[in-house]
């Protein structure tokens, strides 16, 4: 948890966090397990910290072949309810309650997009079994929430729903604007995308629809995020366009520059296959910028009511809806932000997490 953050790991963070905060009468052990000292966020006093420093392919392996060591027998305070941010193995001693939460299942419904190291990694995990195991389970959206029924067959009353939420960051300021487009060499227009370059996100199709339209328009497009595995389909994306000149790839973009550059770009887009929240298209509107996801997965139901949709097989569909909103640029109004805010509170998320596991401590007394 340290670094560059994951979005599992933002997530846990920021969880933690709000929940040490909402319900400050209960007591929070964090476990976590590396070999070397991790940099962890300042929590409340009410968060302990218990980390142990086994190498972790050992530590893995063992839970995986041994179900050893129990972490309950380890964590040397008595546990009520273990709270598991992202499925993995928990050996427990039998009838411990713990409750898990799905962010999505990629891994079952669109396994073409991992590599074979994520593959062997889920197998390994068993998360079906481990949903099925848990005390309850909670899905970061409806369309996680329907996924886990359809393809584990989870009865649909131990399953809730509970949003994450966004930070309540201050809009980026003209000066934090200026700053990013000098750091980050940015055009002066530019249509954005950010995220993980990976084949999930679908970046070759915005490649294909941008080089369609940018005779007719004066923007350039940015994609910003950190290379996954197939990027090289991206790079022959870009060879093939005969704008490659106007295509800008610059790499990780800091955590305090995320909100100048969404105000940034004129249009922020999405067309991902498979995504079970999907934090940047709210960023984005978080920043005042238009934005266009595809009508795939969690994202209608997350940002969809602000939102362009578009099919994301559809590359032409894709690029007349880029030219229409290049068109006739506007930003998004001042009242969706407070629309998301209220719709995604992270102390709001706390609470109900914490309601859910204080009713699994209640059933099992």
């Amino acid at each position: 948890m340290e670094g560059r953050h994951s979005g599992v790991e933002e997530y846990t963070t920021r969880m933690i966090d709000a929940m040490s905060r909402v319900r400050s009468k209960h007591q929070y052990h964090l476990f976590y397990n590396a070999a070397k000292p991790v940099q962890l966020p300042l929590f409340r006093k009410n968060v302990s910290v218990h980390a142990f420093r086994h190498p972790n392919k050992l530590f893995n392996t063992s839970q995986l072949l041994f179900r050893f060591p129990k972490w309950d027998r380890i964590i040397p305070v008595p546990i009520d309810v273990f709270f598991v941010p992202n499925p993995r193995l928990i050996p427990l001693t039998h009838g411990k309650p713990f409750v898990t939460v799905a962010h999505d299942i990629s891994y079952e419904r669109f396994p073409e997009f991992l590599t074979w190291k994520r593959k062997l990694w889920h197998i390994a995990m068993q998360p079906k079994s481990l949903l099925a195991r848990s005390s309850h389970i909670i899905a970061v959206s409806e369309h996680t929430k329907n996924d886990i029924i359809e393809h584990y067959r989870i009865n649909n009353n131990r399953i809730s729903v509970v949003y994450p939420g966004v930070p309540d960051a201050p809009a980026a300021l003209p000066v934090d604007v200026h700053r990013i487009r000098i750091k980050y060499r940015l055009p002066n227009q530019f249509i954005l995308f950010f995220g993980a370059l990976e084949p999930r996100k679908n970046i070759p199709a915005i490649i294909t629809a941008f080089s369609a339209i940018a005779d007719r328009v004066p923007h350039h497009l940015v994609i910003a995020g950190e290379s996954g595995w197939k990027s090289q389909a991206i790079t022959d994306a870009i060879a093939r366009s005969q704008y490659k000149e106007r295509i800008h790839v610059i790499g990780f973009v800091e955590e305090q520059d995320k909100g100048a550059l969404y105000a940034a770009a004129d249009l922020f887009i999405y067309p991902s296959f498979y995504e079970g929240f999907g934090f940047p298209p709210l960023e984005a509107l978080m920043a005042g910028t238009p934005v266009v996801v595809s009508f795939n997965a969690s994202l209608p139901e997350v940002v969809g009511q602000w939102a362009t949709l578009i099919d994301p097989y559809n590359t032409p569909q894709l690029a007349l809806v880029l030219a229409e909103l290049l068109r006739t640029p506007k930003r998004v109004p001042l009242n969706v932000r407070k629309q998301i805010l209220e719709k995604y509170s992270w102390e709001e998320s706390a609470g109900k997490v914490v309601d859910i596991l204080e009713s699994v401590v209640s059933f099992r007394a």
